[in-house]
This record gives structure tokens, sequence and C-alpha cells, in this order.
């Protein structure tokens, strides 16, 4: 029974242990973005935007078709009336009915229907542009989570290694203090040095909590959800060979982004909006035709067909609008459309500027973290080869426990800032791929 037992709670342990195996969802950098594309709500609405735009969009193209209209009527009278089929007045109690179709178009009205068509593109363009736009801001936020969730589980692995050092040396400094080698004071100072390693990787776990939750918000996961990220794969890095004088890669970083290319849209808006306020200013040209008959059961004469027959007319109809004075507010509106467009082009200098100098800032970024890069691998290895050196020092008594703990310091730093430098780099250089090609890739 004891067997049994021992197994039948083996085969639980495994079996709870597999179901926490498959909580765990292992997500790339590719698949955290296409979760927030799909998921992420400020996309879905604006895909929902782009969804209406299409349907305005066949709406004005439908304009230009004529409108086609029936009408159906029925009269029942008694008294003295109008027979409709003999146009007589008449003193009985009859019935009639009548019918007709009719259809109106619009032959010139200043190209208003033209340009509300050309509009509704520009709006769908727009919608599309405005879709991009959110993207290419999630996959930078996303990266930017990404590569902070990355680095902070590397740093943590680093902290925790170095608490282990710190406790081994607390244990070898105890023995030496039992043995009157070394003062007490001594372990106070390793003590303290344990406890602002303790805290900083607490503050480091909180850090990527905090930052696990901001990722799981933007691709749409429950905050209970557990994930666990693949690493980024390390490379060997070089310095990225951009100039960032050239204009055409600036040029070329505006051709990609979408902010830039939202504000060369309101620029077509505007002009659009101010061709379509200069078309009330036009006479409008309409065309109506109509057929119609009646019938009516008074008349005895002739039967239904030949009623219907009989009373059809038909009509054709042009009317022409010419608009005279409306209090200038036609004037106005083309004075003010006017200015917005020439606002449009304001903006989309501004738009030029700042995007000219976020790309170069990124390259400029880019070099400095590489730069960095290098300085921290130098300094790593020297602080290292220091760190060796004096721990040998101080278990040969050459050196006192103060000398070792700047010394451990200064190593311990380096290796935080090799680590951070490395994901630094990672981030800058493909943030500049990604103005200039639209692709993040680490």
């Amino acid at each position: 029974m004891k067997y049994k037992a021992k197994y039948f709670f083996l085969i639980l342990y495994f079996f709870y242990f597999g179901i926490n195996i498959q909580a765990q969802t292992i997500l790339t950098f590719e698949e955290c973005l296409n979760l927030a594309f799909k998921n992420n709500l400020n996309v879905r609405n604006a895909e929902l935007s782009e969804e209406i735009a299409k349907y305005q969009q066949k709406g004005t193209i439908t304009k230009l078709l004529p409108t086609i209209s029936g009408s159906v009527s029925n009269n029942y009278s008694w008294g003295r009336g109008i027979d409709p089929s003999t146009n007589t007045f008449v003193n009985q109690e009859f019935k009639s009915y009548s019918g007709g179709l009719n259809s109106d178009i619009n032959l010139f009205s200043g190209f208003q229907n033209i340009n509300s068509i050309k509009l509704a593109k520009q709006e769908l363009e727009s919608n599309k542009t405005t879709i991009q736009k959110i993207k290419n801001e999630i996959i930078i936020e996303i990266a930017t989570k990404y590569t902070n969730i990355i680095y902070l589980i590397e740093i943590i692995k680093s902290n925790e290694e170095q608490i282990k050092s710190t406790q081994k040396q607390l244990e070898l400094n105890q023995s030496k203090f039992e043995l009157g080698y070394i003062p007490e004071s001594d372990i106070f100072k390793i003590k303290a040095q344990l406890a602002n390693e303790q805290l900083t990787l607490t503050n480091n776990i909180n850090q990527l909590s905090i930052n696990e939750l901001d990722l799981k918000q933007l691709i749409n996961l429950p905050y209970t959800a557990e994930i666990t990220l693949e690493p980024i794969k390390e490379k060997l890095f070089s310095k990225l060979n951009i100039d960032k004088n050239d204009e055409s890669t600036i040029n070329k970083a505006l051709e990609q982004n979408p902010a830039y290319q939202l504000t060369l849209i309101n620029q077509k808006k505007s002009k659009i909006n101010l061709a379509l306020s200069r078309a009330v200013l036009y006479p409008s040209l309409n065309a109506s035709f109509g057929i119609n008959s009646a019938y009516s059961n008074n008349n005895t004469f002739f039967n239904f067909n030949e009623q219907i027959n009989n009373n059809l007319a038909y009509g054709l109809s042009f009317s022409l609008s010419i608009p005279i004075f409306n209090q200038l507010q036609n004037r106005f509106k083309v004075k003010e459309n006017k200015l917005n467009y020439q606002k449009t082009l304001i903006d989309t200098d501004i738009e030029k500027n700042r995007l000219s100098k976020v790309v170069i800032q990124a390259i400029n970024d880019a070099n400095a973290s590489y730069s960095k890069y290098e300085s921290s691998l130098s300094a790593l290895e020297f602080s290292q080869k220091s760190y060796e050196a004096d721990f040998l020092k101080l278990e040969l008594g050459k050196i006192s426990t103060n000398e070792f703990i700047n010394t451990k310091k200064i190593y311990i730093n380096n290796q935080a800032e090799l680590i951070r430098s490395k994901y630094e780099l990672m981030f800058n250089q493909a943030l500049v791929k990604f103005y200039l090609d639209n692709t993040f890739v680490f």
C-alpha cells in the first residue's frame, strides 16, 4: 500500500508539473507582434474605421447614378368630386388608382460628385495609413518591452551569481573572524554588501514584473497568463554604415513612415475640400424623367389595361440652379479652405523636421551604443582581472576587505553595464533599420 500511495503521489506530481509546463507560453518577438496586431484594441478599432471608410467610398461612387422612385396611390371618393379618368365632376361613389416612376440625375454641379469620390478615396487611404502608424507604434513599444524583459532576465541571473559569490565570501570571512584573523567590522561590511546586492535583485525582479505586465497588455493577454520569451540571439556587432547627413537616407525614412504619409494625405484632402467649396459657386444642372398613369372604376367604357394605356403621361424636365447671393458664406468657405490647405503644407514640413530629427538621433544613438559596448567589453575584461587578483590577495591577507569590496563593486557595475550596453545596442541598431526598411529585426 505504501508503494501504491508513493506512485500515486508521484503521478500527481508529474501531472501537475506537466500542466504548469503547458501553461507556460514561449513567445518569439514575431509572435508577440502577431498577437498584438490581432488582439490590440487600438488596431481593431482602426480596422473598423477602415471598413466604414470603404462603404463611404462606395456610397460616393453610386451618387453618379440616377435616382429612381416609384409611387402608387389609391383614392376612394363619394359625393361630388373629380373623376381622374374623365377629369369631370361626378356626384357618386368611385375608386381610382394612380402610379408612376420618376428618375432624377445630376448633370453638372461643379464636379462635386467627382471630388467627393476623390475625397472618400483619400479618407480610405488615411485610415489604412493610420492602421500602419498604430502598428509601427506598437512594434516599437513591444520591442522596447521585449528587450527590457530579456535584459532584466539576464541581469537577474548575474545578480543571483553575485549574491552566491558574496555569500561564500561571507562564510569565508566568518571562519577567519572566528580564528581571529580579521575584525568583526569586516563581517559587517560583507553583510552590507550582500544586503545591497539583494536589494538590487529585488528591484530588478520588480521591474521585470512591470515590463511583463506591460507586454501582456500590449498583446491583450490576461495578466494571469504565464509567458516566457525566447531570448534574442546574440551576434557579432559592427558599426552601422549609414551616413546621417545623406539626404537620401532621411528621404527613405520619410517614405517609409506612415506619420509623414498621413500629412501628405491630409494635404490632398485639404486640396479636394477647397475644390468642393468652389463647386457651390457654379450653377447646377439636373434632369428629371417621369411616367405616370391612372385607373378609375367609374369609367365603364374602358377596361383596366385600356385606361392605363390611355392615361399614360411622360415627362422630361431640366432645372438649372444659379447661386447668386447667400450672405457671402460660400466665398468665406473658399478662403477658409485655402488657409487650411496652407496649414497642411506647414504641418507636413513640421512632421518632416520632427522625423528627420528622430532618424538622425536614432543613428547617433546606435553609433554611441556601439562605442559604449566596445568600451564596456574592455572595462569588464580589466575589472575582472583586477577582481580575480584582489580575491587572491584577500585570501592571502594582503589587502583589506574594504579594498576588495571596492574592486568587486567596479566589477559588478561593469558586468551590469556590459549587459545593458549589449541590449541597448541591439535595440538601437534594429530601430534604425526599422526606420529605413520598415521591418524590426533584432
